[in-house]
């Protein structure tokens, strides 16, 4: 199944995440090192010790492989180890992979991954491995343990920190199941002791806190968000499919209920990973959809806590049940992104129009009428003229405390990071008329050379003005005052 989730990466250039063409933009900047003269006139890029570096650290590594490729290849290899360390923790926890752990793996490919969180779902998939360790190290000397395990947990920090925050829920749970079962002074003084591997984050976040990191916001109604959560939990490319997976195994679990039973050491965790997505604001560290992110963990981790006592068959057939629903939400994951891919690369083909370090201001039209189902990448497809370009583009977002990348060039702030570049250009009647005209009268001065419009649909975003280029989806205008 690990092997298997490289299928969508596979022949395309351009994974179908959501986020992810904003991340190469930034890793684009990140590796050209101040070489590049326009990249340097018109970004800044800070290297800080924040807990959100996960893919960032990963690719500079395979920098040679150039901004594209590496974040291509660093998001390729977050399901396979996501599902590695669900093995990991079935193996430390239960002596075997058991059945629970073949259902997990059908959430490798969860909403956080295809949104294109990348550094959280890498920070998660390390967690899983961190959580292994800490079962299995459980009964070791604490002076070799906690050193190993705080360096663990600290790797896991660096990804992100709320991969972090999922391992703490899971650690406590874990040791407050073993103090409920002791109730001794000598296993709270040890549970203690080990609980330190955990606390050097707890510095570096306070120290990030310092610097404006740990924004919060709950924002507007919190309790549909709170039960959307759940329900898009798997949200990706077929929505009969990502709906209808988590019901097929929650009735397949239902049925086979007396059969298996819940290991109250993970079971307990899960349940704190639940209750705080419950709690926890919509916004932490900077990061939009903390709560949104963990709600596949807390499912992962009560799967993982499952242990089957049935018959050989009834496994097998739970098996079986898992493998056929991952393989076909992969495939189909799979066709959808080779067929995005092609349209991505129609949409990038106006950047042969482009010059090199041209000052691009984007536009993608949004449809207000309806909210698709489908993760895809056109909102911040056009940070990959960062890459291709040395180009400014104005789809970089600003996280307080947590950027990185800041744009330098001096340009009006609120036309300059994501969301600028969504603007409304359909609603339940069709085409708004000229939806780009205010847009434009905010473009005139000459601090902008070119305005690319994504989305259309075969409409003429500028009437009366010539586009250098055009398809069926997009436009390219070379702007009347562009300097």
């Amino acid at each position: 199944m690990a092997a298997f989730a490289l299928l969508p990466f596979a022949g395309v250039r351009l994974p179908s995440m959501t986020d992810l063409p904003g991340h190469i933009g930034r890793y684009a900047v990140m590796l050209d090192g101040g070489r590049s003269p326009w990249l340097a006139q018109y970004y800044a890029f800070d290297w800080r010790l924040v807990g959100n570096l996960g893919v960032d650290l990963l690719v500079t590594a395979l920098a040679p492989l150039g901004a594209e490729r590496a974040g291509w290849a660093a998001a390729a290899a977050i399901a396979p180890l996501t599902i590695l360390g669900m093995a990991a923790v079935s193996r430390a926890l239960h002596g075997r992979v058991q059945p629970g752990a073949v259902l997990a793996a059908c959430f490798a490919f969860a909403n956080p991954l295809l949104f294109g969180f990348v550094n959280y779902s890498l920070s998660f998939a390390l967690a899983l491995f961190a959580f292994a360790a800490w079962v299995r190290w459980r009964e070791a000397a604490v002076w070799r343990a906690v050193p190993c395990l705080a360096l663990a947990t600290l790797g896991v920090w660096l990804a992100h920190a709320m991969g972090w925050g999922v391992l703490v829920l899971l650690v406590a749970g874990f040791e407050a199941e073993r103090l409920a079962r002791r109730r001794s002074a000598a296993a709270l003084g040890d549970a203690v002791l080990r609980g330190l591997a955990l606390l050097p984050p707890v510095l570096l976040t306070l120290l990030w806190r310092g610097d404006g990191g740990a924004l919060a916001v709950w924002g507007d109604d919190l309790a549909v968000r709170k039960i959307m959560n759940w329900v898009v939990v798997l949200r990706g490319e077929a929505k009969w499919l990502d709906l209808a997976t988590p019901v097929l195994i929650a009735a397949a679990l239902f049925a086979a209920r007396r059969r298996q039973v819940l290991d109250p050491r993970l079971a307990a965790g899960a349940l704190l990973v639940a209750l705080a997505c419950a709690v926890m604001p919509t916004t932490l560290f900077g990061s939009w959809g903390a709560d949104e992110r963990i709600a596949p963990a807390a499912i992962v981790a009560a799967l993982l806590s499952l242990r089957w006592y049935g018959c050989r068959a009834g496994a097998r057939k739970m098996v079986l049940l898992a493998v056929a629903l991952f393989g076909m939400r992969t495939t189909l994951i799979a066709i959808d992104w080779h067929r995005l891919d092609r349209a991505y690369a129609m949409q990038l083909s106006a950047l042969d129009h482009v010059p090199q370090g041209a000052r691009v201001h984007a536009v993608v039209l949004q449809d207000g009428c309806r909210t698709a189902w489908q993760a895809t990448a056109w909102n911040h497809l056009p940070s990959l003229a960062v890459a291709r370009r040395d180009a400014l583009v104005n789809s970089q977002w600003l996280l307080p405390g947590a950027a990185l990348l800041t744009v330098r060039y001096p340009l009006d702030p609120a036309l300059v990071h994501d969301p600028s570049q969504s603007v409304d250009g359909f609603d339940c009647d069709g085409a708004l008329p000229d939806p780009l005209a205010t847009r434009r009268r905010a473009l005139e001065g000459g601090a902008w050379q070119y305005l690319w419009v994504i989305g259309t649909r075969g409409t003429d975003p500028w009437p009366g003005m010539r586009p250098v280029w055009r398809n069926a989806d997009g436009a390219l205008y070379r702007l009347p005052s562009g300097g």
